[in-house]
């Protein structure tokens, strides 16, 4: 295991230092004029470079491979996040679609229902109004129909009444001339109280009607 880290450690070193280009060698002749202090370079440093070749030589490929796997894998994993970003992005666009469409399927239907029930209280209070007026027209025709009755009524018995004098009128004239005749006739005869109690029974009948009067003599 410390050697796998060891490697690793120095596998991630060598990525990130970038590998030295191989220099032509016309490019490496006027470099190597210029510094002639590279060639005197010192033992040590000449057997890190060795390792780090053989290192880059053993595991360079190795990192490469490793190092597109994971761009790869990077790539993939940004593209399924993409992915899932625009489906639910989409999905949600369409729940809100669908809420949108409820909400309004709902706002019409109340919508409606507020007109149908504002139309039934106005039905219902033409249909009120129409019935009182209906109800007033009946009473008063009917008040109308009695106090004609009524008047009728009264006309008559007045007319009953009227005739009721008359005829309570008529019947003491009658009286008033059967007891005139009947005192003048006391007078003349000079009858006695026998003839006036008759007399007297007599007007008595006729009050009654039950006793007409006799014709007069010749």
């Amino acid at each position: 295991m410390a050697s796998k880290k060891s490697v690793s450690k120095t596998a991630a070193k060598t990525q990130s230092k970038p590998a030295p280009a191989r220099a032509s060698p016309e490019a490496a002749a006027p470099a190597a004029a210029a510094k002639p202090e590279i060639r005197r370079s010192t033992p040590m440093n000449d057997s890190a470079n060795n390792v780090d070749q053989i290192r880059d030589i053993l595991f360079g490929g190795q990192m490469r491979d490793y190092e597109r796997r994971f761009l790869d894998l990077s790539q993939r994993l940004e593209s399924e996040s993409q992915r899932l970003h625009n489906d639910l992005d989409k999905r949600l666009a369409q729940l809100e679609k669908r809420v949108d469409d409820q909400f309004e399927k709902l706002g019409k239907l109340l919508r409606q229902e507020v007109s149908d029930r504002t139309q039934s209280l106005d039905d219902l209070e033409t249909r009120m109004q129409q019935g009182q007026r209906t109800l007033r027209g009946e009473l008063q025709g009917g008040l109308q129909a009695l106090e004609a009755d009524l008047s009728a009524k009264d006309e008559r018995q007045r007319e009953s009444l009227a005739e009721l004098r008359q005829l309570l009128a008529t019947r003491v004239s009658e009286i008033n001339a059967a007891l005139s005749r009947s005192d003048q006739e006391v007078r003349k005869d000079k009858v006695g109280r026998s003839d006036l109690a008759a007399l007297l029974t007599e007007v008595a009948l006729r009050l009654n009607g039950e006793f007409e009067l006799p014709t007069a003599r010749g």
